[in-house]
């Protein structure tokens, strides 16, 4: 049975609940000190104070740094809501993209870098010049740690499992087409399923993406039983080895259009039925609130969005 919290007094440091919120998140103290600017015994004692006030230890001290207790578990969520809060309120309420000058860190495959950064930086070179966007690459791991920090402020693709301060959005439903290399004898022409069987395959596998299995598990199924000859990291680098072989490659159908306008290859629906997989934002919690950030989100709904999306279906993850 977790400890009953003792009541809040309005005299509650906020700078106590932003300690809170930081060792929560490195679950080390001396990272916790050097992140806020703090002596170890700073930290400390204001690890003390929280114990005082909500009359439970909140955090354990293990061999690597601490563990949270199941109550400071329940309170990470409210006390990084009511920091955003604050932070917002202080922060200017309103965000101007013309005069901002900030960049956004997102997390997405290559296919995506190809697909979603052409248009967005056209985007903000018109709306807001002062923005920039690095790209990042990340494995599940260190997409929900990033996102719960902040180093990351938002992935993009099919990202399951992600936690439950993630919130998300579906931007549009996306499936798999095939590339293969353009010929006199095949251009124009559907690829059948007895083409398909008789193919060597190449499959792509970015970090943090979850469609591979499925992918895999039809091709592999006794309908199919296609031979995967290659497997590789990046949905790019399948290109040129399709464009120079006889090698044929299933991949997102919004990245294969624009692959086929500047290469050797040329782009075919799929014999067989792949999953349908949702392209999905994704955000930490405590940053829903912050007004840059909605500002993004909506931007790129506005860009990307099928319908659905436009109508701004949101769940979390």
């Amino acid at each position: 049975m977790r400890p009953t919290a003792r009541p809040l007094t309005r005299q509650i440091d906020l700078n106590l609940l932003e300690l809170f919120d930081t060792i929560y998140q490195t679950r080390n103290l001396t990272a916790c000190g050097q992140r806020l600017g703090l002596s170890q015994p700073a930290v400390s004692y204001g690890l003390a104070k929280l114990r005082e006030t909500y009359g439970d230890p909140l955090f354990v001290r293990m061999q690597r740094g601490v563990v949270p207790t199941p109550f400071a578990e329940q309170l990470s969520i409210p006390v990084a809501s009511a920091l955003q809060t604050v932070r917002t309120t202080i922060e200017r309420t309103e965000f101007n993209p013309r005069d901002a000058h900030r960049s956004f860190r997102i997390a997405m495959s290559d296919a995506g870098e190809r697909y979603f950064l052409p248009k967005l930086l056209a985007y903000l070179g018109d709306h807001a010049p002062g923005i920039t966007v690095e790209s990042l690459s990340a494995d599940l791991r260190e997409l929900g740690e990033g996102l719960a920090s902040g180093d990351i402020d938002m992935a993009m693709g099919f990202i399951p499992g992600l936690g439950k301060q993630i919130h998300q959005q579906t931007l549009f439903p996306e499936h798999f087409v095939y590339v293969r290399r353009k010929s006199r004898a095949t251009q124009g022409m559907p690829l059948t399923l007895s083409q398909l069987r008789n193919s060597r395959h190449i499959l792509a596998a970015p970090p943090a993406t979850h469609h591979l299995a499925a992918v895999e598990g039809v091709l592999l199924s006794r309908a199919v039983r296609a031979e995967i000859a290659l497997r590789v990291r990046s949905f790019l680098s399948v290109l040129p080895i399709v464009a120079d072989t006889n090698l044929i490659a299933p991949v997102p159908s919004n990245f294969g259009r624009l692959a086929v306008r500047e290469s050797r290859l040329e782009i075919c629906e799929s014999p067989v039925k792949f999953p349908v997989f949702d392209l999905n934002m994704y955000w930490h919690h405590r940053y829903h609130a912050d007004p840059a950030l909605t500002w993004l989100r909506e931007s790129l709904v506005e860009l990307f969005g099928s319908k659905e999306g436009k109508r701004g279906r949101k769940n979390s993850a």
